[in-house]
């Protein structure tokens, strides 16, 4: 078999392949048809800290002061990739996001300027800010990821980290073990123009485990009956939302359908189109 025929044969299983990933769920037209799509490439030579609440620290003073380190993600510019014309693109560019326990993240994407790199840009990044909201006394844990401008989150171990800290006292406890697969939601979040001919980005981020039809999965679930199952990591395009307010529940579920046991396996957030 000549080169040119094994290259050609190559191709096709390749394209079949990613095809079939991509028909994972047969959508019904009278239905949101939701369409795994594939990852963004991810950014080389990114890491992210968290420098402030140290793991375990005692918080006395609200609001909070939060203090994290990038490395290799500049913020607050465009991420100049192709996905930005397929759906919604924030004009404040790429960003962090924070979320504390089960609450609905919220970004920032402006940072102390710390070093440059030898092509003078910005390669290292140092944000402080305050938490937007008071903390009740306890336990708390936060997690911080990063997103293109598109709003689709990085999906690089280096890109998410997590914190345990307290807040005036260090009790009562949260029943978590992070050492377990957990969930973290990214998008859909808040209030979007409506088209219907853009789809919304439905997209999330795991930490200890993958998806497969076997192992774990991810159910999500709109206002409360339309139900999907989702198998692949990726970033998924949703069709079909109708103008008004929406539930969007995603539960990260076992080998036998059960959801997996933590606080962050179940997430629940109302968007609104306008």
């Amino acid at each position: 078999m000549s080169t040119f025929r094994i290259l050609a044969l190559f191709t096709c299983v390749t394209t079949a392949c990613f095809a079939a990933e991509l028909t994972e769920q047969t959508p019904n037209p009278e239905e949101l048809r939701v369409v795994p799509m594939r990852r963004s490439p991810e950014a080389d030579e990114v890491e992210m800290t968290i420098v402030y609440p140290k793991e375990y620290e005692l918080k006395t003073n609200q609001p909070l002061n939060l203090q994290v380190r990038l490395e290799g993600f500049p913020l607050g510019i465009d991420s100049e990739l192709p996905r930005e014309k397929e759906i919604f693109n924030d004009p404040k560019g790429q960003c962090l996001r924070i979320a504390i326990d089960n609450r609905p993240h919220f970004s920032e994407n402006e940072a102390f300027i710390d070093a440059l790199d030898d092509y003078e840009e910005y390669y290292e990044e140092d944000m402080q800010f305050k938490l937007p909201y008071n903390l009740e006394p306890g336990m708390h844990i936060m997690r911080s990821f990063l997103v293109r401008s598109f709003n689709e989150c990085l999906k690089c171990e280096k890109c998410f980290a997590v914190r345990t800290f307290y807040v005036q006292s260090k009790t009562p406890i949260l029943n978590v073990d992070l050492s377990q697969p957990y969930l973290t939601y990214n998008e859909p979040q808040g209030k979007y123009h409506y088209d219907p001919a853009t789809p919304l980005l439905l997209d999330f981020y795991l930490t200890n485990c993958q998806l497969s039809k076997d192992g774990y999965k991810v159910r999500m679930t709109v206002d409360g009956k339309d139900k999907r199952v989702l198998y692949s990591w990726v970033p998924y395009y949703v069709y079909g939302f109708t103008k008004g307010s929406h539930t969007i529940k995603l539960e990260l579920i076992d080998q036998e359908n059960n959801v997996v046991p933590g606080p962050f396996n179940t997430v629940e957030r109302t968007i609104t189109l306008e």
